[in-house]
Parts: structure tokens; sequence; C-alpha cells
């Protein structure tokens, strides 16, 4: 893909990375909502492996980023993610946790250099726009992914829900082969760093985030399964996290400072998956749905308390953009 010649937001190249974007969160989420009920208790161990994973590789990814190409880091990233899939398919219990592991911290590598990219690509007066939009479709993606993997889940073997996640992954990484990347000459990061990890100034907002994503995750599995036995529809209040994505991630952009746009994006993007993904293995830890059910609605109401009083004032008066 060449290079755009024009300014405008939406140019081909970012065209491409937001449908890869959709596509990776698709099929990440696609496994996650229904490995409960393809694996019942086998699969609680699988999703600490998976943050485990996303948080072992955080400090990693600005040094790669400046040591690697981004756009290989993103399609070795996407790959991988693809190679866990296959992998799944065929693991035994013993290995549920060592793939997640690893397919935690391919995930967390494509979603950053994807973001990095897709900065990369826009031009500088509506990095803004492309930021919020290209997290939308990852989050369209994800919920996406959860209601194709329910109606797979009904309509096909739970083997072959593999198979789908690999083809869309293959999907993926064929788009992002024919984004056109300018090149970046390296500035010398040391191999750890918060950098493209964590935006230390947006801590606050990121817990809310993180408490917000946890009541989505408890919903999901909720959801999920009420979608298993009466259809796919019940799947879809889970679109209002999207919705609400492109003020939260401009929240995080307006909280960083020069060249930490990344770092926002990716904190933001961490919280909530690690939210996510929190919440799915807090539901399938239990066996009291009263009481899941009463925890998740107190926290989705401590998180918008915790917006309206303490979150917004304080990003009132932290934002420097």
């Amino acid at each position: 893909m060449r290079k755009n010649s024009t300014d405008k937001l939406f140019n081909a190249n970012l065209g491409l990375m937001c449908v890869t974007n959709f596509l990776v969160y698709a099929s990440v989420y696609m496994m996650l909502a229904v490995l409960p009920l393809a694996l019942a208790d086998k699969a609680t161990a699988i999703y600490p492996a998976f943050i485990a994973g996303m948080v072992a590789v955080g400090p990693l990814h600005a040094y790669l980023a400046d040591a690697l190409k981004r756009k290989h880091v993103l399609l070795f990233s996407v790959a991988g993610i693809a190679l866990t899939m296959a992998a799944a398919s065929h693991a035994t219990e013993a290995w549920y946790c060592w793939v997640a592991l690893l397919q935690g911290g391919c995930f967390a590598l494509a979603t950053g250099a994807g973001t990095t990219i897709s900065i990369d690509i826009t031009p500088s007066g509506h990095r803004t726009g492309g930021n919020m939009f290209f997290a939308l479709c990852g989050r369209i993606g994800m919920v996406t992914g959860m209601m194709l993997g329910v109606w797979a889940f009904t309509a096909c073997p739970s083997a072959q829900l593999f198979y789908i996640a690999v083809a869309l992954n293959g999907i993926a990484l064929l788009l992002a082969a024919w984004v056109y990347v300018s090149f970046r000459a390296p500035i010398g990061v040391r191999l750890f760093s918060l950098d493209r990890f964590l935006l230390a100034r947006a801590w606050l907002p990121a817990i809310n985030v993180g408490i917000l994503a946890f009541a989505f995750g408890m919903a999901s599995v909720f959801l999920t399964n009420r979608s298993v036995e009466n259809g796919i529809v019940w799947m879809l209040p889970l679109l209002l996290l999207p919705l609400i994505t492109p003020p939260l991630v401009k929240m995080f952009v307006k909280l960083s400072h020069h060249c930490q746009r990344a770092t926002g994006n990716m904190t933001f993007n961490l919280l909530l998956d690690i939210g996510m993904v929190g919440g799915i293995w807090t539901v399938c830890g239990t066996n009291d749905g009263n009481e899941v059910c009463k925890l998740g609605i107190g926290l989705l109401q401590l998180a918008l308390l915790m917006f309206v009083f303490v979150t917004r004032s304080y990003y009132k008066k932290k934002r420097v953009r």
C-alpha cells in the first residue's frame, strides 16, 4: 500500500489498520467468551495466564518498536496469535495455561504495535480522531467476536472455533501486510520501559476503566449463557462498551504529554482488557449466580459514581492537550 498523499483522517492505510484491529479482537474474544462453555472448570486457569502474558511483555514493547520495524512487530504478533490458536485446538489440559500465556503476550504486542502504527499513518491534526476510531473498531470487534463465538458454539463442533479464530487472524495478517509504514530510525530505547505501556498520570482513569471493564466482563459470561439458550440478541447490551470507548480514549490522549499518545492508548487498552478477562475469570471461579450479579451491578455503580465525582475532576485538572 502506497503512502497517502492527502492529509485526511480516513485514508486507506488507517482503514486497513482498523479492519485488522477489528479482526484481531474478534478472534481473541470469540475464544475467551466461549471457553467457559467449551472447557467448563478447565478454563479457569487460562484467564490469569492470559493476563500474565499481557503484562509481562508490556515493558518490552517500547524496545521492540524501536529496535525492530513496527510493522514487523505487528505481523509477528498477529501470526503468534494465530499459531497459539492453532496449538490450543490440539493442546492437552496441562498445556492450556502455557498457550494462554503466549497468546496474551502476542495479543498485547499486537494491540500496542497496531496503536502505534495507526498513530504514525494518521496526519498529526487528525490523530485524536484516528485514535478514537481505531479503538472503536477494536471494541466492536470484541463484541462481534463474542457473538460469533456463541453462534459457532451452538452451530458447529467446539474444535472448529479455533480454526475460525485462526482464519480471522490470517485475514488480519494479510491486511496488515498491505499497510505502508514510513521508516523511522531507532532512537535507542532501553530494554525495559513504561513507554507505550503505562501512562502514570492516567492512573485514576485507568483504575476507573478497569473497574468498569471488570463489571462488563462478569456480565459477558451471564449474557453468553443466556445467548446460547435464547439467541445472540442477549449479547447486544455489551455494545454499550464500544459506544463509550471513543470518549474514554480521548480522555487518555488528552492526559498524555508530547510523544505519550501511544502510551495513553496502551494504558486504556491494557486496563480494559485486563478488566474484561478478569471479570470472566471471576465468574468462572464461582457457582453463586446471585452473588455474581450483585457484585457486577455494584461494580458498575461504583465505576459510574467514581467517574462522575472523582475521575472527571481529576481529568479536568490534569489534562495537557
